[in-house]
């Protein structure tokens, strides 16, 4: 009897176990999950990134100094934030070289997030799909603000200057990526309009209400295989 007691005992202590085991899982699955929800919480639909494309070609039709995207040499920007992800932000600017030139791009890094005060910020300007150190960006970025930028607010809201990001969040796009295996050639910004676009079953797509009448860009990983993925948009737009 004693014996058939602690097997029983013994049994019921299995199943105990066993029990927590699984609970523990789930709860790390789950947690799993939330973390690549923070961290693709804002991709786009592609049926909405292309309708917000679109818009922004219309834009750049009327404004011609506006830029429909910009490309990104992979392994050198990885190496840029690699050398920088001990700063909390990375802050992309649009920016012009000159009053009527092409808008372009430049990028800080920084820990504090204020978009107007850059002086103690890291500074870089694209050229040639390479960010390169510019101690002048300030000039470049005033150019933007008294050129494309009184151009470019629509409905009352004022034009796009910057988009911060979480230097963090950068690292954990492509560090996810690669851990998935896949080589990343080059990344695609891809100029957005963010307005009220229509679902394809015609409703609303407001998740981007916040965003409307503004300029950002959509970010995409180009693979070596020739694949595209989803456009992802983070970004704090400002002001």
């Amino acid at each position: 009897m004693r014996l058939l007691k602690f097997i029983s005992l013994t049994i019921m202590i299995g199943f105990v176990i066993i029990g927590c085991v699984n609970k523990k899982a789930s709860r790390n699955a789950s947690d799993s999950r939330n973390d690549t929800m923070a961290i693709f919480k804002e991709s786009i639909p592609a049926y909405i990134e292309e309708k917000y494309v679109i818009k922004f070609g219309e834009m750049s039709l009327k404004y011609p100094n506006l830029v429909k995207k910009f490309t990104l040499d992979y392994q050198s920007f990885k190496k840029l934030i690699e050398n920088h992800k001990n700063y909390a932000y990375t802050k992309f600017y649009f920016i012009q070289d000159a009053f009527n030139s092409k808008m372009n791009l430049g990028v800080t890094f920084s820990n504090n997030n204020d978009y107007k005060n850059i002086s103690s910020d890291d500074k870089y300007i694209l050229i040639n799909n390479k960010f390169q150190n510019d101690e002048k960006l300030q000039d470049k970025i005033k150019f933007y603000q008294s050129s494309l930028a009184t151009q470019t607010g629509f409905n009352g809201k004022p034009a796009t200057e910057c988009v911060i990001y979480d230097t963090s969040v950068i690292k954990k796009y492509y560090d996810k990526r690669e851990n998935e295996g896949k080589v990343i050639s080059r990344l695609d910004l891809a100029m957005i309009y963010f307005y009220m676009a229509k679902n394809e079953d015609n409703s609303d797509y407001d998740h981007d209400s916040n965003k409307h009448d503004r300029i950002s860009f959509a970010v995409h990983s180009i693979y070596s295989n020739g694949s595209i993925d989803e456009g992802f948009d983070a970004g704090d737009l400002k002001p």
